[in-house]
Parts: structure tokens; C-alpha cells; sequence
């Protein structure tokens, strides 16, 4: 299903770009690159406590892509020579990524109604099943004497993580009686796991406006800095428990988006180019609300509580751009 969206949104592009190629040909191409690349970065999930636990949090979850390679394509349709006039781009990307081992998982909790605490811990091998980009931008290009290039655009993102830990080990801390524990270094619990324990998947949607400014050194050579924010920030989670038999789905919005990246760019003849780019997206304080049920995929959720998301990747990419 998700191909033949993908294929639909391409085919309406490539409609739209098309009498904009009629009028202006001269001006304007299309290009298309194929891409490959890799983020190396962690997703976060967060439950926060309620009125009786002293901790900030009651849970913390850090799922690690340390790295998880992807390819994928980018087609653009821009100003053949942006140096001469104002105009305008846009541009279509999508990045697929490569399943595999990826780091680890660790899970924190504090449960304690007496002190900040760490009660619960444990760490397992972290397995990257799904990482997928979706990305579309447009905006307007400035040119100054020729050799600096100012952009402001609107950047739409959906980004798509699917986790699962397995194996690994847990220390927990005795319980003296509800909320009370001792400290988790002294005679703990020592747990080891074998096979899945945990799965997480996170969905997330936003939209940014950004501006960057680029430089000619050479006819050949160009580079560029740009810079996103925004609070705009959709995120969809699902976390599932083997263990007890939990699933949880939380909705959450709002926090800040930032993205600062450099690209640099060599032009090796009128219809080829070879480019790297480099990002790094961070998202914090996105928060909503958490629903259970038990057994997973069975009966209805109820309201749990307030959950948070997180997300800190570093993207880089090496692609080849090809006039079409």
C-alpha cells in the first residue's frame, strides 16, 4: 500500500512539473539522484509519573540507529542557473533503510515515592526492522552578485521507526513495599533475557519553514548552509511489552524541531553533479497522552497517563544528481 502511495505522489509531481517545463524550459529542469546514505542517532520514549513518584520521569527508553544505512531518490525541478534570477525549486525525497542490528535498547525507570532514584534498568540488543523518509520542500532562491544564493522554503517530513530489543539483561531494585525500594545497587534483582522483549514503533510528521544561504567558489564547486525550525509536531507511538503482555499507544504533539545542514556540491558537466550532505534533526518536549490494554492486540485501550517522544539523528548522504 505504501508503494502505491508513494508512486501516486510521484505521478501528481510529475503532472504538475510538467506545463511549468512547457513554458519555461529554457529556465528551469528536472533532475533526478539516486542516493545512499546513513543516520546514526537514537529515537526516545518517555512516560512522565504521575502526582507520587519524585523522578522527572517515571521511564525512559533510548532505541539507538548507531548506524542504520538507507538509499533512496531525490527529484527536483529548479532554475538551471539560479546565479542569473530569482525563482523558484522544490524538491521530493524518499530513503528506505536497510534493516539490522543498530546498537542497543536501554530502559530506565524510577518508581520510587521517596526519592529520585534509579529502580529499574536493562539493556538489549537493539534490531532496526523499519526506517523510512518521506520529505517534500519548496520555496524561492535570491541570487546576489552571482556568487551567494539565499533560499527560504517549507519543508513537510514523515519519518518512520520500527524497533525491537532482544536478549540482554535487567537489575532491579528490591521492593520494601509499594513505592519503596532499596538502593538498585544493593543486592538487586539480576534478570537476563533471551529472545524479543520489546518492540517500539514511532511515526512522525512535520512541517518546518527553513532558509539557507549557499556559495559559488567555482563555476564548479558550490556549497551551501541551511537551517529548519518549528513547533509543528505530529508523533504516533506503539510500544509492546512480550514479557507482560502489554501494548501501549500514545498521540503526541508540539516541542521544537531543529535542523541545521551543509551540503556540498561539484558539478561534473552540464547534466551530472555529485553532491554530500550533512544534517542533524532534533526534537524534544513533544508530549501526549499513553493508552494500555492487555493481552496486545486484544481489547480496548484505556488512558494510561502522559507520554513524551524524542529524536536526535545525524543524516549524511552521498548522491548523484542527473539531469533528466
Amino acid at each position: 500500500m505504501r508503494n502505491i502511495t508513494v508512486f501516486a505522489v510521484l505521478v501528481i509531481i510529475l503532472c504538475l512539473i510538467q506545463p511549468v517545463r512547457a513554458e519555461e524550459s529554457k529556465a528551469y529542469a528536472l533532475s533526478l539522484s539516486p542516493l545512499f546514505g546513513l543516520v546514526s542517532g537514537q529515537a526516545e520514549e518517555i512516560v512522565y509519573p504521575s502526582s507520587e513518584t519524585k523522578a522527572k520521569l517515571l521511564s525512559q527508553l533510548l532505541w539507538d540507529m548507531k548506524p542504520v544505512f538507507y538509499y533512496g531518490l531525490l527529484l527536483e525541478f529548479s532554475q538551471i542557473n539560479p546565479r542569473e534570477k530569482w525563482g523558484f525549486f522544490s524538491n521530493f525525497s524518499l530513503k528506505q533503510g536497510i534493516p539490522g542490528n543498530s546498537g542497543s535498547m536501554e530502559d530506565r525507570d524510577w518508581q520510587s515515592v521517596e526519592n529520585t532514584n534509579l529502580t529499574d534498568y536493562s539493556k538489549h540488543n537493539n534490531y532496526t526492522r523499519e526506517l523510512f523518509f518521506l520529505d517534500f520542500s519548496a520555496g524561492l532562491s535570491f541570487p546576489f552578485n552571482r556568487v551567494l544564493l539565499f533560499k527560504t522554503f517549507i519543508n513537510i517530513s514523515y519519518m518512520r521507526f520500527s524497533f525491537y530489543g532482544k536478549d540482554g539483561y535487567g537489575t532491579y531494585a528490591v521492593k520494601i513495599s509499594d513505592g519503596h525500594y532499596y538502593p538498585i545497587d544493593e543486592n538487586p534483582i539480576l534478570v537476563d533475557f533471551s529472545g524479543k522483549v520489546i518492540s517500539y514503533t514511532q511515526e512522525w510528521l512535520t512541517v518546518a519553514p527553513g532558509v539557507s544561504l549557499g556559495c559559488f567558489f567555482h563555476p564548479r564547486f558550490y556549497t551551501e548552509l541551511s537551517f529548519m525550525a518549528s513547533p509543528l509536531v505530529l508523533c504516533f507511538d506503539l510500544d509492546e511489552h512480550k514479557e507482560l503482555n502489554d501494548q501501549y499507544r500514545d498521540e503526541m504533539r508540539g516541542g521544537v524541531l531543529f535542523e541545521p545542514g551543509l551540503m556540498l556540491s561539484y558539478t561534473i558537466n552540464k547534466w551530472l553533479a555529485v553532491s554530500w550532505e550533512f544534517s542533524w534533526r532534533k526534537i524534544s518536549g513533544t508530549k501526549g497522552l499513553t493508552y494500555k490494554r492487555n493481552p496486545i492486540g486484544t481489547g480496548t485501550y484505556e488512558q494510561k497517563g502522559e507520554a513524551g517522544a524524542g529524536l536526535s539523528i545525524i543524516n549524511t548522504n552521498l548522491s548523484l544528481k542527473v539531469r533528466l
